[in-house]
């Protein structure tokens, strides 16, 4: 019975540990490659708010992946301990997970927001490509016009 425990808590806590070493994890940034239809009708004033939309995402993400940034380094400390406190590691890989979650929120907020300031017809040139996409070549866009 001890060796099943033993080797149950090995896999978990070998889980856990390839977590905190980044295997995954959702707040990585990632490069978006552009493909499909751009949406090239967008007025100077839904540019501007797309902006200040995404200006205040960000706002919104940074002190959470600083947060989650953190709480890796308490992880990565409790995991290098000689006596591994099992309920400690799953409480911080826990508190990791629900930061995660509260920037996949304000990213999907972020898509509803930006959603809500285009026409129909822009809409459905959107749903040709994923939201991120889309916000990339904008920002590519404004970049080669400024």
């Amino acid at each position: 019975m001890r060796l099943v425990a033993l080797g149950l808590s090995i896999i978990l806590l070998s889980g856990v540990l390839g977590y905190a070493q980044g295997m995954g994890p959702m707040h990585k940034k990632e490069e978006v490659e552009m493909t499909g239809p751009p949406i090239e009708d967008l007025t100077l004033e839904q540019r501007t708010k797309i902006d200040e939309i995404k200006t205040e995402t960000r706002k919104v993400i940074i002190p959470i992946r600083a947060q989650i940034e953190l709480k890796e380094i308490d992880l990565n400390k409790e995991m290098k301990n000689d006596k591994l406190n099992k309920d400690k590691i799953l409480k911080i890989a826990q508190e990791i997970h629900e930061l995660e979650w509260q920037i996949k929120k304000a990213h999907l907020e972020e898509q509803v927001k930006i959603t809500s300031i285009l026409t129909p017809e822009q809409r459905e040139k959107m749903r040709m490509m994923p939201m991120r996409k889309m916000i990339k070549k904008i920002e590519i866009e404004r970049e080669n016009k400024d």
